[in-house]
């Protein structure tokens, strides 16, 4: 196949997964143009405590991965996580802003909306293997103790009580121990989790009315350091951990990833500056949007 034909291809297929994004959000923007009333507290409850650990019950009870590519690719997320913790501490300091609720933002990327198709379009079936394990780290990670730094407080005892703790344990049982799962539940947890992703993007959508030019210059500042803290996170777990190929590029994918959603919902449901969060997401989201067929041109061409 000629350059022309791949690029060509390539451009529909990233179509494909970004135009839904794209939709999504102008159905939440052109919901609150209308006047209509979202409950965006109640719908955040939902999404954290309902949707999101049913997507990682029925994402680990389903899914076919190797306990040795479990634990490696989950160590690499964790790993990620820690370097990007210490990086994004470093980042509030200099930038002198309130660790709440910035640090979320800049170490839990969006693991789900973006980078499970962009794992499955680059890699195929091999792709979803890899990030299934990465995405539930950080997906429990997010839920756990990215809430808890948005809330302002920390109560360890909320990590194992919390339905993602639950459910995480739950479906790493099922896994390991290849315990049927009654096929009512299977489903029930599929549907629910089905509704993370959109109902995220329209409430994002749904937000985007309320937001203000300063929020959106800080949002700047705070996405290019998003980038930039996955960036080096990324790339010197896949050095010293001796990642190569597609264990190497999903690692890479699943870190680059703009600001999650899920972290401007949290700052609804506790009144910690959803405008500039929501600001932020969008931004990042864009920037994610506008270079992905040069980002993933490279990761082909490096991994």
């Amino acid at each position: 196949m000629n350059g022309c034909g791949y690029n060509h291809k390539m451009f529909y297929q990233i179509l494909s997964i970004t135009g839904p994004v794209f939709i999504l959000i102008f159905i939440g923007f052109f919901v609150s143009k209308c006047n209509i009333d979202i409950h965006q507290k109640t719908l955040g409850f939902l999404l954290t405590h309902i949707g999101s650990p049913c997507l990682i019950f029925n994402a680990l009870s389903t899914t076919n991965i190797d306990y040795i590519i479990l634990i490696e690719i989950g160590s690499a997320a964790i790993s990620v996580i820690f370097i990007s913790s210490l990086l994004a501490i470093l980042v509030i300091k200099l930038l002198k802003e309130s660790f709440s609720p910035y640090f979320s933002c800049l170490i839990h990327p969006n693991s789900a909306n973006l980078a499970l198709p962009l794992s499955i379009l680059t890699y195929g079936e091999q792709g979803l293997i890899f990030a299934i394990p990465y995405f539930v780290v950080v997906a429990f990670s997010q839920n756990t103790i990215g809430y808890m730094t948005i809330l302002g407080s920390v109560n360890i005892f909320r990590l194992f009580y919390h339905p993602i703790f639950v459910m995480t344990f739950l479906g790493a049982f099922i896994m390991i121990t290849k315990i049927n799962v009654p096929e009512i539940a299977l489903t029930s947890t599929k549907y629910l989790g089905n509704l993370v992703i959109p109902l995220s993007l329209i409430l994002l959508g749904y937000s985007l009315p309320s937001l203000k030019v300063d929020n959106f210059k800080k949002g700047l500042i705070f996405s290019i350091a998003r980038f930039l803290i996955g960036f080096t996170s990324a790339i010197s777990v896949i050095y010293f951990g001796g990642f190569q190929g597609p264990q190497a590029g999903v690692i890479m994918i699943m870190s680059m990833m703009p600001v999650a959603v899920l972290n401007y919902i949290f700052t609804v449901q506790n009144d910690k500056d959803s405008n500039t969060v929501g600001g932020l997401v969008m931004i990042s989201t864009t920037i994610m949007l506008v270079v992905l067929p040069f980002f993933m041109n490279n990761i082909l061409n490096y991994y």
